[in-house]
């Protein structure tokens, strides 16, 4: 990356846009009704989704006229179409929409930015809680409420043992409770919805986050510029970094570390590679 040059000069720019797109959603979010709709797979979608991606497409459009936008809730872009693209923003306007619509508090904005097909800069912001993180192609950052920035950096290993896990809300599948438990000795996932559980690990309050199914790229990429500008990992199940711009935008299985020590995982994801 380091012959990239950004296609915006400053990363406040991306953080505002986050921010209002936040305050468009807790508009909607305090609202007696939420607007729900179903779309074409059955999902649901909200008039905050909708109309958090108008302001954030066209915000990020006018920010960067010459680099393509893909979102969740925009138009469906084959892979022929985009798969020549070298930059690109990827974009979740409201992710965790079923958090929103059960008023738990536990959703996310998020905007990333993909070159050569991972992340290099992204921002999440959590709007319920008004917390911000974000990444300038360096570093990583949390923004406190008084508008200070603290520099994120995690440790080489974990603190602590058995590892502190994150896990989506709802219940875990077996197979990713038993992978846990045999390979690191982890019984219990503190579960968290959307973003939460990558700022959770690029904030060193969890160690190890397991996912094997329900997530696209959108959930993850500005999480994952987050959590690796802090000194984490996400990899794929071959142990290499994981990549975006794949055919299908559905995510394969992936393991997200607080820790910088990415071979104390080998061992397990070659194990689960082999089988």
């Amino acid at each position: 990356m380091s012959d990239f040059v950004f296609p915006f000069a400053d990363i406040g720019e991306l953080v505002k846009i986050a921010v209002r797109a936040g305050q468009i959603v807790m508009q909607h979010y305090q609202s007696s009704t939420l607007g729900i709709f179903k779309k074409s797979d059955h999902s649901p979608v909200t008039d905050a989704d909708r109309e958090a991606h108008r302001f954030i497409h066209t915000s990020l459009l006018q920010l960067t006229p010459h680099t393509p936008v893909l979102s969740e809730e925009g138009e469906h872009i084959p892979y022929e179409a985009r798969k020549a693209w070298e930059t690109f923003w990827l974009v979740d306007p409201l992710d965790g929409t079923q958090e929103f619509i059960g008023r738990t508090g536990h959703f996310a904005v998020c905007i990333g930015l993909i070159h050569q097909n991972y992340p290099v800069a992204g921002a999440v912001y959590l709007p319920a809680i008004q917390e911000l993180f974000f990444a300038d192609g360096k570093q990583s950052f949390k923004m406190l409420l008084n508008g200070t920035t603290v520099r994120l950096q995690l440790p080489h290993q974990p603190l602590q043992t058995p590892w502190r896990a994150v896990c989506s809300k709802g219940k875990m599948p077996e197979q990713d409770r038993a992978f846990l438990w045999q390979n690191w000795g982890i019984n219990r996932a503190t579960p968290m919805g959307s973003a939460l559980k990558y700022c959770a690990l690029a904030e060193g309050k969890a160690d190890i986050f397991y996912r094997t199914r329900g997530n696209s790229e959108w959930d993850s990429a500005a999480g994952q510029a987050v959590l690796e500008q802090a000194g984490g990992h996400i990899l794929a199940m071959n142990g290499e970094r994981f990549s975006y711009n794949k055919p299908s935008l559905v995510n394969p299985p992936f393991v997200c570390l607080g820790f910088s020590d990415k071979q104390a995982v080998m061992p397990a994801l070659q194990a689960a590679g082999a089988q």
